[in-house]
């Protein structure tokens, strides 16, 4: 099973990811213009409703003005029946049946004769009656939240001058508000300018509200103008939709009759609206993206396959292939790594062939360049041993001129002399003379000895040794070719060095190259500074002599083989070069310091022994 850490970076993933985001993007967005578009039906619709009920308010309204006007004019009929004296009885029960009819719908019916005094707008409708003009009209009469009436004046018979007016007259206040307030499904109010005429609603804050609204100078203006007003406020706990339509009263006021209510059943509506099709989505959205997440996880398997066969590939698992289903892009690519990993098999397997056998020519060559270097090694050593063949000679010559020497003087004593005349002093003599010889034989014998050390052929062994022991033993068998070159040499050799692992008899060809390379830099004789110390965690072993130093131009060359400054027949070029290879193989360096005219220095450096 793949980690989820790890499988939350695989391309499958990624897609899927990117592809559930642009879809929930797309979601949201369809969920946004559904919500907008069910939001403006909503609104509308309550738009709608509100004006229909605004409409079944004037309706009823306009009916009221019709029943008003009958009634007035029915009183005023029966008024005049009474008077005329007949059918008493009829005009009677028809007064006693119109105003009991009137009173089961709220209307006043009252009559009036020309002389009759009143104040407001009442007086005027009430002149137009005495006129002889039948009148209709809402009029503002006295205070308090009933004080707009809906009246009827109907002219009756003249009595002589003076004219009897019945008239019909209908509170519009709180109690006739709250009866149409079932029927109409909302909240009713009359407003007129700068006030509450009278309401249904006993919420204040609804009130505030609504003065905040339609008190508004633009909103005013639109009723004077005789349009009508939609609008919503919130207000709590709900927010409310209303209308307002303007009449006229009969003085010319204006008045605003608004129907408000809850829009909670819109909002309502909304929110179910909206919570369903987030479901919808959300549940589309998931099954797209389950779908999708298969969909890819089969397409992109081919790419997990190749993953892992690039893993192995590199882990060094040459040749493995993968399945090729199909066509296509994938399948190509997929046929293409599969080409690839076999001839990467084939190619490594023609690369372990070639690195055997260049290991094996290699080896060959490293057996004969290591032939070579012995060669060198003994060719230097030969050619060192020529330069110091003088002065073996005349290490040789001394002792035995001395050995002739005795051995003439032993053979003119005895030669001719018998045993028996021989005296006990002379006996004495000639073994005094055989000592000489024996002292002077033993001088040759060292003297060969420690030629046929040097010359002896090198092993590779490496043992522990003490580095300045072998640089003092060196300086003992370069003493006389030192003294004979007139070459001081100032040792500093410490015994309490710690030990290292090396090769004493290639170490002392190496410091016999260097301290006659001194010697030959000091033709006139001079001054070899030899000193070993520890530094760290190695050995040095420094050789400072005062000759006339290495030209700038010739310090990266000195090691190289054959390279010589010497004159022809001086010097074969391999010192150095040997020597540097010895040091190397002891796991050390040869560093040089030298200026022109101020001598140079030669420091061979060895790492210690791993115990040291």
């Amino acid at each position: 099973m793949i980690p989820f850490s790890r499988f939350r970076h695989s391309i499958t993933f990624r897609i899927t990811g990117v592809f559930l985001l642009l879809l929930l993007l797309t979601a949201i967005g369809v969920i946004l213009s559904i919500r907008h578009f069910v939001k403006r039906d909503l609104q509308e619709g309550t738009r709608h409703e509100m004006r229909d009920a605004m409409g079944r308010l004037e309706s009823e309204l306009f009916q009221l003005r019709s029943e008003l006007s009958l009634f007035a004019q029915l009183s005023a009929g029966a008024a005049a029946i009474e008077e005329q004296g007949s059918n008493l009885g009829g005009a009677a029960a028809m007064q006693i049946t119109l105003v009991e009819q009137a009173r089961l719908r709220g209307i006043e019916i009252d009559t009036f004769m020309s002389n009759h005094r009143t104040n407001g707008p009442l007086t005027e409708v009430l002149e137009r009656a005495f006129a002889g003009i039948p009148t209709v009209d809402y009029v503002i009469q006295g205070g308090g939240p009933g004080r707009l009436h809906l009246v009827a004046a109907a002219p009756g018979r003249r009595h002589g001058k003076k004219r009897q007016v019945a008239t019909a007259a209908l509170s519009l206040g709180r109690e006739f508000l709250r009866r149409k307030r079932a029927s109409l499904g909302g909240e009713i109010s009359l407003l007129g300018k700068g006030e509450v005429i009278a309401t249904s609603s006993a919420c204040q804050e609804c009130l505030e509200c609504l003065r905040k609204i339609l008190f508004d100078s633009r909103q005013w203006f639109l009723l004077e103008s005789g349009k009508s007003v939609y609008f919503t406020f919130d207000c709590k706990p709900e927010s409310q939709a209303g209308v307002a339509t303007p009449f006229k009263t009969f003085d010319g006021k204006t008045v605003a009759a608004v129907i408000f209510r809850s829009r909670a059943n819109e909002e309502k509506a909304l929110y179910h609206t909206t919570l369903g099709v987030t479901g919808g989505s959300l549940a589309f959205c998931a099954a797209m993206g389950a779908a999708f997440f298969l969909l890819s996880s089969l397409a992109f398997r081919p790419l997990t396959d190749l993953t892992r066969l690039s893993a192995g590939i590199s882990e060094g698992r040459y040749g493995e292939t993968v399945q090729v289903k199909g066509e296509g892009e994938v399948a190509d690519l997929a046929q293409a790594f599969n080409r690839m990993s076999v001839s990467l098999k084939n190619a490594v397997q023609e690369i372990s062939d070639w690195n055997r056998l260049l290991e094996s020519r290699v080896e060959e060559k490293s057996q004969e360049l290591e032939k070579v270097h012995l060669r060198m090694v003994e060719v230097e050593k030969l050619a060192a041993m020529g330069q110091l063949a003088a002065g073996v000679a005349h290490e040789l010559n001394n002792p035995l001129s001395g050995i002739m020497g005795y051995s003439e003087i032993a053979l003119e004593q005895f030669r001719d002399k018998p045993p028996e005349r021989i005296t006990p002093q002379e006996v004495a003599k000639m073994l005094a003379y055989f000592g000489h010889i024996d002292g002077l034989s033993q001088r040759c014998r060292a003297i060969i000895l420690d030629m046929l050390k040097f010359a002896r052929q090198h092993t590779e062994e490496l043992k522990e040794i003490q580095l300045s022991d072998v640089v003092r033993q060196t300086l003992v068998f370069l003493d006389k070719s030192l003294t004979r070159s007139k070459v001081k040499v100032i040792a500093d050799l410490p015994g309490e060095l710690p030990f290292i692992k090396g090769n004493g008899l290639q170490l002392q060809q190496v410091f016999t190259n260097l301290i006659l390379n001194a010697a030959q830099a000091m033709p006139g004789g001079g001054t070899l500074s030899v000193r070993t110390r520890r530094n760290g965690g190695v050995l040095e072993a420094e050789f400072a002599d005062s000759g006339g130093g290495i030209e700038p131009e010739h310090l990266n060359r000195i090691f190289e083989p054959f390279f010589t400054t010497k004159p022809v027949g001086e010097g074969t070029g391999l010192g150095l070069s040997v020597s540097y290879g010895i040091v190397q193989h002891h796991g050390g360096e040869i560093r040089v310091e030298s200026q022109p005219g101020r001598g140079s220095t030669f420091t061979v450096v060895i790492p210690l022994s791993p115990q040291a």
